[in-house]
């Protein structure tokens, strides 16, 4: 009975064997370990036949798992070249019962296992090559930023300094060369200009006692400040000896009135004025003026500037309030970087926040930062010496501004107008004979004022040819 039962299981261990080289065969491409199962009886009785067991009563039958279990070193010391790992019966019945699934799923891990390497492997070689990109645009940017400095600072000089050049010929816009009058086209000593972005001019017909308006084109002049007869008083209908003006965009008026030594606001199209700055009788207080020579605006702060001549002082005037206070000098006449000496012209320059001087005893321009205690040079002699020399003036009485920081200068005594270039102290003559006075169309006579339309082209008060002189940019 021993002897029939170990062949039995002999025969069953022979056909497990069988069926399990078969399936190896089947799935011999998969990577999956072979457990063998090694099944041995004690020498108790037992005539179960294994052959008729199936997988399902093998994972039931707890003493045929036990004979398992209690020889599984049997099986393992002869695959020592195999990992030892857990049983698993559950997967070995799927295994044995549907094997061309096992070997689909086999094949399939395989593949994804593949494609995750591939895929892993191109996710590296692309961040190299964006990391090599990187540092290329990186490169490329730390060179360009390099050399930047150097080409932004010959853009901007081109920028900067254009080439300016006007026809040394004028053209008489307004008046009648060498000929005051009183009539629509004709002028009395003009000393203001202010133009529109039409190039409509506004012109201080200061003898004439009247600011008079200019169309493009036309040299007949229309009375828009004062009286057109000439009459002079102190009320607020009228102007005595105006002096320069201000436009804002509205076409709306400022006025130095002079020997009035009031600053006046005066409406377009209106029949008066209204004032502003100043009482109307010359004094020393704060709400006094003597001899307003010319004004300005800071259309940010909304505050109008007067020069105060023989007080030696630049006085500021908020909106509604005719009692003003001291933006310049008010230390007495003198040449040290306190003091003013004839205050004559002003210019506020927004980008600087500082107000243009044309010191007109001192010979020299100098701007004074608001705020400040003091003035610094900005042309001229420091020492307060005339001269006619490119770095000299001789009694300034006009400045103005380019758009870029160019200094134009009426150099009145000279009887030129002196351009000089943003930062430079050294002037190119741009109209005018230097000390030259003339009436012909290249010479000028105590040129006063100086304005630039929009093209830059110059336009010139010649004050005792009585005329105003207009130079073509080119």
């Amino acid at each position: 009975m021993k002897t029939n039962s170990i062949s039995t299981v002999k025969v069953t261990r022979q056909r497990i064997n069988q069926t399990k080289n078969n399936q190896h065969r089947k799935i011999k491409k998969t990577s999956s370990r072979v457990v063998h199962i090694t099944a041995g009886l004690s020498h108790q009785n037992t005539s179960c036949s294994v052959s008729n067991r199936t997988i399902d009563n093998l994972q039931n039958d707890k003493s045929f798992q036990s004979k398992v279990n209690n020889n599984n070193s049997i099986a393992l010391s002869q695959h020592q070249d195999d990992k030892p790992f857990s049983l698993n019966l559950l997967k070995v019945k799927d295994a044995w019962a549907n094997p061309m699934n096992y070997h689909n799923k086999r094949s399939n891990q395989n593949l994804n296992n593949k494609k995750k390497k591939k895929y892993t492997r191109s996710c590296l070689i692309w961040l190299l090559l964006v990391l090599i990109l990187l540092i290329i645009t990186g490169l490329i940017v730390l060179i360009v930023f390099l050399t930047k400095p150097k080409t932004s600072t010959r853009t901007t000089t081109n920028i900067i300094n254009p080439v300016l050049r006007w026809n040394a010929s004028g053209i008489t816009v307004a008046g009648v060369t060498g000929m005051s009058g009183i009539n629509a086209s004709q002028l009395n000593n003009p000393w203001g200009l202010a133009l529109t972005y039409d190039n409509t001019l506004y012109v201080t017909d200061r003898y004439n006692n009247r600011v008079q308006q200019f169309v493009s084109g036309s040299t007949v002049g229309t009375t828009v400040a004062g009286h057109s007869n000439g009459i002079s008083n102190s009320m607020l209908n009228s102007l005595f000896f105006p002096s320069k003006i201000v436009l804002d965009s509205n076409e709306n008026l400022y006025i130095a009135d002079g020997f009035n030594n009031r600053g006046l606001y005066w409406a377009k199209s209106s029949n008066s004025g209204v004032l502003i700055a100043g009482t109307g009788v010359s004094g020393s207080a704060r709400d006094q003026l003597n001899f307003t020579y010319d004004i300005a605006r800071n259309w940010n702060s909304d505050i109008t500037y007067l020069a105060d001549y023989y007080n030696n002082r630049v006085m500021g005037y908020r909106s509604g309030n005719t009692t003003g206070f001291v933006i310049a000098g008010d230390n007495g006449a003198g040449g040290n970087y306190t003091q003013l000496n004839g205050p004559i012209a002003i210019y506020f320059d927004s980008l600087t926040n500082s107000v243009l001087i044309a010191n007109f005893n001192c010979h020299n321009i100098v701007r004074w930062t608001l705020g400040a205690n003091n003035w610094t040079l900005v042309v001229g002699s420091i020492n307060g010496l005339p001269g006619s020399t490119s770095t000299l003036l001789f009694a300034p009485t006009g400045l103005t501004l380019d758009p870029v920081g160019n200094l134009y200068v009426a150099d009145l005594a000279n009887h030129r107008i002196q351009l000089f270039l943003n930062g430079e102290m050294n002037a190119t003559t741009i109209a005018g004979k230097t000390g030259q006075l003339g009436n012909d169309s290249m010479s000028l006579n105590q040129p006063y004022t100086i304005a630039l339309d929009n093209q830059l082209n110059l336009y010139v008060a010649d004050n005792h040819n009585h005329r105003i002189q207009k130079f073509l940019r080119y």
